[in-house]
C-alpha cells in the first residue's frame, strides 16, 4: 500500500502521511466503501477441515518467503545507458522518510551512470500532486518517476506522453506493469502480498486460524490484497473467517482501537487479524495493551500487516502483538526503476519482473536489512542493476 505502497511516520487525517500515500497512490479510483465489520460468530464465514497436502504446501511456502533473498531473479541483460540522461522525481511528500529515500535511492544509481535526478515534493496531497507532476512536464527532463496516484494525474501524464517524455511509477497505481497511461509501475504484486499474510496465519495455527482482515477498500490495491487474503483463507478447511472490515482509510485512527476492543470481547485473544498495510497496528496496540491483553503468547491476538514500516519492524522484534509483515524493498524498486526508464528510451517494452514477496517473523526480524527496520535484500541487486546500466549484462 506501494500501495503503497510503502515506513510512513506522519499524521495525516488519522494516517500516518506515506501509509497513506500510498493507499492514495495505488488507488483503483473506486468511491469509498463503509464498514462491514460486526460479523457475528454465527454469521462469520466458516470453512471445513484443512487437507494435509494444503497445509504443507502453505508451511513450504511461508519458510520459502521467511528465507533470506541470495538470489538474484531480476532481468539479466538489457540496453547500455547513455549518459547526460536528465529524470525529475515527483515525491508524494517530501517531508516524509520513505517518500524522500525513494529519491535519494534514485540520485544515488543515476549518479553512477551519468544522469541527474531533479526532485519536486508533491506535499502530500491531489493537488500538490497534479502541480508538481506539471512542473515535471515543463521541464521537458527525458524521463519521469512517480511516487503519486495515477489516477489523479491523467492529464499531465497524457501532456509527458504527447512530448515524448516516458513516466514511470513507484507504486502509482493498483498493479505492475504498464497502467494509467504510465510506462509502468512498479511495486510488489498485490495478491502476492495478501495471500502471503494469509499463508502465515494458516501454518502458524497448523490450519485453524481464526481470521479477521482490515481492508480500506476505497483503494484498489487494498482491495487486490483483502480479496486475495480471503481467497486463501477460504481455501483452509480449518479455518474460520471471525470478520472482514472494511472502512475508509481516513478514519483508522478511530476506528481501529475501537475494533480491536470489540474483537476481544466478541471473539476472545485467540484470532489472526490481517491488514492491507501495517499503519493499522500503531492504532491497534495501544487500545490492546491498555485492556490488558497479552502481548505474546499462544492464546494472544496475532496482528499481520504489510509495507513493513519500522514500527512494524519494532513490534515483531520485541514480541508486542504483531508477528508478521510483508514488506517493500524501496531501494531494489529504485534501482529498477532506472533501468525500466532506460528501455523506455531505448524503445523497448517494459520488463516484466518485479520483487518477490519476503516476510519478517520474529526469526528473521533483524536479517535482510531487518537491522535497520527495513527490507534490503542481499541479492546483490546494486551491483546487478548498474552491470546492466553499464555493460548490458548482469
Amino acid at each position: 500500500m506501494s500501495t503503497l505502497h510503502r515506513p510512513r511516520a506522519i499524521a495525516a487525517a488519522g494516517l500516518t502521511a506515506t501509509a497513506a500515500l500510498l493507499l492514495a497512490a495505488c488507488s483503483g479510483g473506486s468511491p469509498a466503501t463503509t464498514s462491514s465489520a460486526g460479523s457475528s460468530p454465527s454469521t462469520a464465514a466458516t470453512t471445513s477441515s484443512t487437507p494435509d497436502a494444503f497445509l504443507a504446501s502453505v508451511e513450504a511456502t511461508v519458510a520459502q518467503k521467511e528465507a533470506p533473498q541470495t538470489t538474484w531473479t531480476g532481468p539479466t541483460s538489457g540496453p547500455v545507458a547513455s549518459t547526460g540522461k536528465k529524470i525529475v522525481y515527483l515525491s508524494g511528500q517530501e517531508s516524509n522518510s520513505l517518500d524522500a529515500a525513494y529519491g535519494q535511492y534514485l540520485q544515488q544509481v543515476a549518479t553512477k551512470i551519468g544522469w541527474t535526478v531533479t526532485i519536486i515534493d508533491g506535499k502530500g496531497s491531489p493537488t500538490g500532486w497534479l502541480a508538481g507532476m506539471n512542473q515535471a512536464v515543463a521541464l521537458h527532463p527525458d524521463g519521469i518517476i512517480i511516487f503519486a496516484n495515477a489516477a489523479s494525474l491523467q492529464a499531465p501524464i497524457a501532456a509527458a506522453t504527447a512530448a515524448h517524455i516516458p513516466v514511470v511509477g513507484l507504486h502509482a497505481a493498483s498493479v505492475t506493469g504498464p497502467t494509467r497511461g504510465l510506462y509502468t509501475n512498479i511495486q510488489e504484486d498485490a495478491t502476492a502480498i495478501g495471500t502471503t499474510e494469509a499463508d502465515y496465519a494458516i501454518a502458524a495455527s497448523h490450519g485453524t486460524a481464526r481470521a479477521i482482515i482490515v481492508t480500506h477498500n476505497e483503494y484498489g490495491i487494498a482491495r487486490i490484497k483483502s480479496d486475495a487474503m480471503r481467497a486463501e483463507i477460504a481455501k483452509c478447511t480449518g479455518c474460520t473467517l471471525l470478520a472482514f472490515d472494511n472502512f475508509p482509510a481516513a478514519e483508522a485512527s478511530t476506528r481501529i482501537a475501537q475494533l480491536a476492543t470489540s474483537w476481544v470481547s466478541t471473539y476472545g485473544t485467540n484470532f489472526y487479524a490481517m491488514t492491507v498495510g501495517d499503519n493499522d497496528w500503531d492504532f491497534a496496540v495501544p487500545a490492546l495493551s491498555a485492556g490488558g491483553v497479552s502481548p505474546s503468547g499462544p492464546n494472544s491476538p496475532k496482528l499481520i500487516g504489510s509495507d513493513g514500516i519500522p514500527s512494524a519492524y519494532q513490534r515483531i522484534r520485541s514480541g508486542q502483538y504483531e508477528v508478521a509483515t510483508v514488506p517493500e524493498p524501496a531501494q531494489e524498486e529504485a534501482y529498477y526503476a532506472i533501468y525500466q526508464m532506460n528501455r523506455a528510451f531505448h524503445g523497448l517494452s517494459p520488463d516484466t519482473w518485479f520483487p518477490p514477496t519476503y516476510l519478517v517473523t520474529h526469526a528473521n526480524v533483524n536479517s535482510e536489512g531487518g537491522s535497520q527496520n527495513v527490507f534490503d535484500p542481499s541479492n546483490n541487486y546494486q551491483q546487478h542493476f548498474v552491470s546492466l546500466l553499464t555493460t548490458g549484462h548482469s
